[in-house]
């Protein structure tokens, strides 16, 4: 808007030479606002190509920046699924661990069951054995019965071992499924963090 005030500015002052000077020096005064003009055309023109290739600057960085909101919303909804599926495992494998503890909890109250029982048979034979000392003329029933006793002392004692196998392959998987779940949170408070980071 300078520029065209400016350029008004000499058409007037050309004009007020031309009425004040007459004929004489037209040509010449003419020629000096002719080339005035030219120049400031020509700064007007080299002004325009700067504020154009400026302008193409603009849009050019204006683009750029676009591409890149648009790549980090990318990675920011690829982040959130992610943290979706690692919340969905995690309550999968601590629904697991629940029932795996339920099923060690119900081992372990079989077993000390059983070992209450082994121990009154323990004590029953050792009752026996005694009777068999004290009694002579009982000795053919106290034998049956011990061997009777032996026998269920045997397979309760393999019950037992069975049971102690059974708890410590739960006591294995209770450890292996709270390191997975460990691992899970790990990876989550990352993801919690990298998500925080490009919010």
């Amino acid at each position: 808007m300078g520029h065209i005030g400016e350029q008004i500015d000499t058409t007037v002052l050309i004009a007020l030479l031309i009425t004040a000077s007459g004929l004489v020096g037209t040509s010449a005064v003419y020629q000096a606002a002719s080339s005035e003009l030219q120049s400031t055309n020509a700064e007007l023109e080299a002004e325009n190509e700067a504020l154009r290739a400026e302008l193409e600057e603009t849009e050019a960085t204006l683009e750029e920046r676009e591409t890149e909101l648009e790549e980090t919303q990318a990675r920011i909804e690829t982040r959130e699924a992610d943290l979706e599926q690692l919340l969905e495992t995690l309550n999968e494998t601590e629904s697991e661990l629940a029932a795996t503890q339920d099923e060690l909890a119900a081992t372990e109250s079989e077993l000390a069951a059983t070992e209450d029982e082994l121990a009154a048979t323990e004590s029953e034979l050792r009752r026996t054995e005694n009777e068999l000392d004290q009694t002579e003329s009982e000795l053919a029933d106290a034998e049956a019965d011990l061997e009777d006793l032996e026998a269920e002392n045997a397979e309760l004692r393999a019950d037992v071992d069975e049971l102690e196998a059974d708890k410590d392959r739960l006591n294995s998987e209770v450890q292996q499924k709270q390191e997975t779940i460990s691992q899970l949170q790990q990876e989550i408070d990352e993801l919690e963090e990298q998500l925080d980071s490009t919010s």
